[in-house]
């Protein structure tokens, strides 16, 4: 048990921070809440709002606008979580049961997660320049009419879904990567002193063990696909028409171009609901996996 001071000091320790995370976060959620809620008439100090109820939410029921985001933004989820994870556990497990590579090797794996998404975004828009670009070259040798995935509504989805691959992979990687190291050797040395091959091992012995660490990963990485919107944003803008308007990109056009703070707020009301149902059921999923691992 802490004593009084102890206690005392404590607290004074953790209020800046909680007074911080309210200002930075708190504060915007209550205001976007308010604004889904009420009509803005007026600007600057002559602005009133005027309850408007469930309104705004009733309107985005209504557009095929906001339902083709939140289909888009699922697919974009679901997409890149899986396809990452599978690189990720892939070249962990192999890095895991084979010789350790030299540590540059390491940092070159890992480097990709560090380049600013900004910098991702302009990068991949100028890999994909169909007059420029490294793809035009390459379809250019080989006698082919060089493409603009970017201009296509049906590829340039996929380009940012590519882009986000080789950028967040390594992300889940390192976590993969230092859960396989945190398990123990004991329960791998004893199957395969039962004769147990390297396949076997991974599938009965490894990879239950590590579903806490799996399921930390993947929580991690939908919770940064949903609020994804630098890279998209600098790559296709959100086109061609609305082929790349992730649900983030939906609310700032909605708010920035079509100056809709009340729409806008709704959908980030349910960009944010999402977030937390979708984080609610990893954590289950994550528990239950301990559980599992532990037995």
């Amino acid at each position: 048990m802490f004593s009084p001071r102890s206690q005392r000091s404590l607290v004074a320790f953790v209020l800046p921070g909680c007074a911080l995370l309210t200002l930075l976060i708190a504060w915007p959620v209550l205001q976007s809440a308010f604004s889904s809620l009420t009509n803005s008439v007026g600007a600057g100090a002559d602005a009133q709002a005027h309850f408007a109820g469930l309104e705004h939410f009733k309107a985005l029921i209504s557009q095929a606008s906001f339902w083709n985001s939140l289909s888009l933004a699922a697919l974009f989820t679901i997409t890149t979580t899986i396809i990452e994870l599978l690189i990720a556990a892939a070249v962990a497990l192999f890095l895991y049961l084979q010789k350790p590579l030299p540590r540059v090797v390491e940092v070159l794996l890992i480097l990709p997660m560090f380049v600013l998404p900004v910098v991702s975004g302009l990068t991949f828009r100028y890999i994909y320049d169909p007059n420029d670009g490294p793809l035009s070259a390459i379809f250019n040798a080989l006698g082919y009419e060089p493409m603009s995935p970017l201009a296509d509504s049906f590829w340039a989805f996929w380009a940012i879904v590519l882009q986000d691959i080789w950028r967040m992979w390594p992300f889940l990687f390192l976590i993969i990567y230092a859960g396989l190291k945190a398990l123990p050797k004991s329960a791998q040395e004893a199957a395969k002193m039962d004769g147990a091959n390297t396949r076997e091992v991974i599938r009965y012995v490894i990879l239950p063990a590590l579903r806490p660490t799996l399921a930390i990963a993947m929580g991690l990485k939908v919770m940064e696909s949903l609020k994804v919107f630098t890279e998209v944003y600098v790559m296709t803008g959100g086109g061609p028409g609305d082929s790349t308007s992730l649900l983030s990109l939906f609310v700032v056009k909605q708010a920035f171009h079509f100056f809709q703070v009340g729409p806008a707020s709704a959908a980030s009301i349910v960009l944010l609901v999402l977030g937390m149902s979708l984080a609610w059921g990893v954590t289950r999923l994550q528990n239950r996996a301990a559980l599992a691992g532990g037995k």
